[in-house]
């Protein structure tokens, strides 16, 4: 299992995080929103956003970097060939010291079982209670 996290599988351009906004397909939680959409291409490619708002710089920091590092451990889990581009919500700033490593990951793998049952039915995924 490949767990690097190589250059080509972030997003730089401009011009790529405006076309996942402006074409992509949205999930979100209380914590993040996730947008996505197919890229053409083998591999997948995340993007992370991260507003001033959000807290101090170190902050900021360490959210971009456990979101990378969720990528890039269990990028398998990740369906290949869509761009990714995470942002960050108030709620998750204003408990962020209450939150760990963990807690983010299960929110993201809790986006991307959306993201899987939208892709494969068509419709929207939706908690019965």
């Amino acid at each position: 299992m490949d767990q690097t996290f190589r250059k080509r599988e972030r997003l730089r351009l401009r011009k790529d995080f405006d076309k996942v906004f402006a074409e992509g397909k949205v999930v979100q939680n209380d914590y993040l929103v996730m947008l996505y959409r197919k890229n053409g291409l083998g591999y997948s490619r995340i993007g992370i956003v991260v507003k001033r708002r959000f807290g101090k710089a170190h902050d900021r920091n360490k959210i971009k970097r456990w979101i990378r590092e969720i990528y890039r451990r269990w990028k398998n889990e990740f369906p290949k060939g869509y761009d990714y581009v995470f942002l960050t919500r108030k709620k998750l700033s204003e408990e962020f010291e209450d939150t760990n490593f963990w807690k983010i990951k299960e929110k993201i793998y809790d986006l991307l079982e959306r993201m899987k049952y939208e892709e494969n039915t068509g419709g929207s995924y939706q908690i019965l209670s």
